[in-house]
């Protein structure tokens, strides 16, 4: 697929919304017959102002019934309409979101040195822009093409020569969507793009607010974010000066068409001399039928024509929602052995996408309840096996069990994911906390259990004392120090009560008295443990260390 996206980008996504497809059906029914409502209400009033005219009489009481009823009706329908597409578009928004993050959540975006700022710009504003094309924007276009087909019927029926001149214009409308398209699809993916670096910068600033106040960098990236902006905005107002030439020669499409509908219907109803083949009084309807047609068609070649910035917002969610899985699951969803578990890793190789291998035929055993620590060199590949072992990422090569004291063994790739997590608890030096409180983050992804269990809980990492269940710890932690984050996040494992716990570097920049604490935690912890650490005091806690140099084995002390 190209980097601008195509028109095939938009039918790519209708899988994920396959459960939203009658719904949004449903919208294409409505807005239909509310523009089939809203033509014949022009025909039949063009029709009684004809008669008026050339007949000096007033409509008959039918006519009357006729004109309010289509009148409510159309007030009906547009609300009905409107009402549906809203309800159906925070279905799509929602739906597009929950695939989108189901991909993430199989690919971890961390592994292909993805930048957060164009995934947040993808779940944000592409999706935002996409759920009002597919919740209302589809049903709007078939509705106007489904209007003119009936409007060219009747016409057809009354006087086929005039229904020829409709279809003639008709075509010729539809024929500006490809002109110039090209340039305006370019131009829309520019914008795009600009947009989504300018999300990419605005991520990474607040990201460093610290670095960004500490450095002086604030006029820097207000000057690169307006740059953006503006590369964004001269994008968008190229596209915008293609579409406003496009659309006036649309509009003179339309008016000819008109004057065509007009001469043909005047000539055959004797207007312009010779024999009348239609009364005089059918030529305001047919004038009106034609305008009702032809401004359809005009309407959906216009719709389509500003379609081309969101064709790269649809490419953009269709490579996200088909990222390829770091874990392929086996679809053995095999239970999870009773009893304490050990870890069992033979021949284990990985790499980073193109990189080299950072793990290479490595293996080791940790018993049931074993304490084991990795030490090793930074890069030597100690936070990839703690990964690999949690099931956050699969190897190239090489298997990963589970077994128990007695022999009982089932492959990492084969136990049901559910069970896994409850079964594994990971804690990463990087740990994100949730804004909220205490006692929310500690019960995220947790089976409900009392305040007293979480007090216990704290009480283990030390934290009681400064950490009340009902303290609000602002976003990501912000209203806590590094190590008090640690430490709640490993009440956070702890609670819970996993059989195997794995830990990268969480000690790694704490103060002494902390790295006491989380070492004294781990070594009261019953079930078994794996740690990566640099630290000598950390690594002093555990039973057996090994040294790991690039992935290799070279020591057990």
């Amino acid at each position: 697929m190209s980097a601008d996206g195509s028109p095939r980008s938009f039918s790519a996504l209708l899988p994920a919304l396959a459960p939203e497809r009658g719904r949004i059906f449903s919208v294409y029914l409505s807005a239909t017959t509310s523009a089939l409502t809203l033509s014949a209400l022009g025909a039949l009033a063009a029709w009684g102002v004809g008669h008026a005219v050339v007949e000096r009489t007033l409509p008959g009481t039918a006519w009357w019934v006729w004109l309010v009823v289509l009148v409510a009706a159309r007030a009906v329908l547009t609300w009905h309409e409107m009402d549906r597409s809203h309800a159906v578009a925070y279905r799509v928004l929602a739906r597009l979101r929950l695939v989108l993050f189901d991909s993430y959540s199989r690919s971890v975006p961390a592994r292909r040195r993805e930048h957060s700022g164009r995934a947040a710009a993808v779940a944000m504003d592409d999706i935002e822009k996409l759920e009002f094309f597919y919740a209302h924007t589809i049903a709007q276009v078939a509705a106007a093409l489904t209007a003119f087909l009936a409007a060219l019927v009747a016409v057809l029926l009354v006087l086929p020569p005039a229904g020829a001149a409709l279809a003639v214009g008709a075509v010729l409308v539809v024929a500006t969507v490809p002109v110039l398209a090209r340039a305006a699809r370019r131009r829309g993916a520019e914008e795009q793009q600009q947009r989504a670096e300018l999300s990419t910068q605005i991520v990474d600033a607040l990201g460093a607010l610290r670095e960004v106040l500490s450095y002086g960098l604030a006029e820097a990236v207000t000057t690169q974010a307006l740059r953006t902006t503006h590369r964004a905005t001269r994008a968008g107002r190229r596209r915008g000066t293609i579409g406003q030439l496009v659309s006036g020669i649309r509009d003179l499409i339309v008016t000819t068409t008109v004057l065509a509908v007009i001469l043909v219907s005047a000539t055959a109803a004797g207007v312009l001399g010779g024999d009348a083949r239609i009364s005089p009084a059918t030529l305001p309807m047919l004038v009106a039928l034609a305008l009702a047609g032809v401004a359809a068609v005009a309407d959906a070649a216009t719709t389509l024509t500003q379609l081309h910035p969101l064709t790269a917002s649809a490419a953009r969610v269709d490579r996200a929602l088909h990222r390829p899985p770091v874990v392929i699951a086996t679809g053995q969803a095999r239970p999870v052995p009773n009893g304490p578990l050990g870890l069992r890793l033979r021949d284990i190789t990985f790499s980073y996408d193109d990189r080299v291998e950072a793990i290479s035929a490595w293996s080791a055993e940790i018993g049931p309840g074993e304490h084991v620590g990795l030490a090793g060199r930074s890069g030597s590949g100690k936070s990839t096996l703690i990964a690999l072992a949690a099931r956050l990422w699969q190897p190239t090569s090489g298997t990963i069990d589970l077994f128990t004291a007695y022999g009982q063994t089932v492959p990492l790739r084969d136990v049901d994911e559910h069970a896994l997590r409850n079964t594994i608890a990971f804690v990463d030096q990087e740990a994100t906390l949730f804004h909220g409180t205490v006692r929310e983050n500690l019960l995220r992804g947790a089976a409900p259990v009392s305040d007293d269990t979480l007090r216990r809980t704290l009480e283990r990492v030390d934290a009681i004392g400064w950490a009340p269940l009902d303290l609000s710890i602002g976003q990501g932690g912000l209203a806590l120090s590094g190590g008090q984050r640690a430490r709640l996040a490993l009440a956070r494992a702890l609670v819970r009560q996993p059989r195997i716990l794995l830990i990268d570097e969480v000690t790694a920049s704490l103060d002494a008295e902390t790295e006491r604490v989380i070492s004294n935690a781990l070594a009261a912890y019953r079930g078994t443990v794996l740690i990566a650490s640099h630290r000598s005091g950390t690594l002093s806690a555990v039973s057996r260390v090994i040294t790991v140099d690039g992935g290799v084995l070279t020591g057990t002390p």
